[in-house]
């Protein structure tokens, strides 16, 4: 679905960038500030859309994807094998992800949408055979996947990790939040698919007691009762975003070993996949959706990352003494 949508690939590179799968650029001494939240996977995606034009074009893309992905790759497991953020960084990347909630807002204004060529259009339209297609796909999913690619080379770095990890004053650790945030019942799109309210249950349960009179009758109720159960599901969504950040920013520092031990837990493939699936139902559902409860919902998401925000800058003060 992703690779044949620009349109939801653009919106797949919001999700992942969100979710801290992204890539960056190699430059000496890298640290996680420095490629968290980079947007070398957009920029990648835009220039097959402009440069791809026949099957040596495609070619030279490919190619240069290829070493960007490998450069990126290399990029993330020195950041990675560097440690866990300061403060300070943590406070510089929540600002990332604060200026590209916004700039996602700012795309849903627009009247006009920007439109990207995909591979499978240049297919279609018989520019590139379905063989290149494929190619600029499997190059275009290194770079996307770059982050789990690192991580996944440091299996021998993450085997020197203690463990447990530290736990806080309060009981809290890594292992319980790590637990709560992998739980794949916990992800918007299990909670769509199982609340009665959204999922038609509802609907289905009052067709089979009453007769057609009574549920025309309240046919405009149950549509009203699910589009807002809908919305609260968006918003519980958004403030478990920010309990997470709260959660992690009260637990012990770590060791790089410890710390790309905890990484490596968190691209859990599937984990990542449910976090892009939620945010891209999320951007679906309220991206056209013009109802004055959808915005609010939408401005109340898009806000989360603000919210998470303050949490480190308050730690920041609290660690200087402001």
């Amino acid at each position: 679905m992703v690779d044949n949508d620009p349109f939801m690939m653009k919106l797949f590179c919001m999700a992942l960038l969100a979710g801290c799968l992204c890539c960056g650029s190699a430059r000496s001494g890298v640290r996680m500030v420095d490629v968290v939240g980079d947007d070398t996977f957009t920029k990648a995606v835009e220039m097959v859309g402009s440069q791809v034009n026949d099957s040596p074009s495609c070619k030279k893309v490919v190619e240069e994807l290829s070493r960007e992905a490998a450069r990126v790759e290399k990029a993330w497991r020195e950041a990675f094998m560097s440690g866990e953020p300061s403060t300070r960084e943590w406070c510089r990347m929540a600002d990332a992800e604060v200026r590209l909630f916004k700039k996602m807002a700012e795309s849903r204004k627009q009247e006009k949408k920007e439109e990207i060529v995909s591979l499978s259009e240049l297919e279609d339209d018989g520019v590139i055979t379905h063989e290149e297609a494929e190619e600029g796909f499997s190059a275009l999913r290194r770079l996307m996947w770059a982050s789990k690619t690192a991580i996944d080379s440091l299996d021998d770095f993450i085997a020197q990790a203690e463990l447990p990890l530290p736990s806080s004053h309060n009981g809290d650790s890594y292992e319980k939040l790590l637990a709560w945030k992998m739980n794949p019942e916990s992800s918007l799109s299990y909670e769509i698919d199982h609340d009665p309210l959204v999922n038609g249950s509802l609907e289905e349960t009052l067709q089979a007691c009453w007769n057609d009179e009574v549920l025309g009758l309240l046919e405009g109720t149950v549509s009203r009762i699910s589009h807002e159960r809908l919305f609260l599901l968006i918003r519980r969504y958004a403030d478990r975003k920010v309990e997470e950040t709260e959660r992690f920013s009260r637990l012990p520092p770590l060791t790089p070993e410890q710390w790309c031990w905890l990484q490596k837990q968190e691209h859990d493939r599937d984990a990542l996949e449910r976090s892009a699936i939620d945010i891209l139902t999320i951007s679906l559902l309220l991206w056209e959706d013009e109802s004055p409860l959808a915005e609010e919902t939408f401005q109340y998401w898009v806000s989360a990352p603000e919210r998470a925000a303050r949490v480190w800058q308050e730690k920041l003060r609290k660690e200087e003494g402001r």
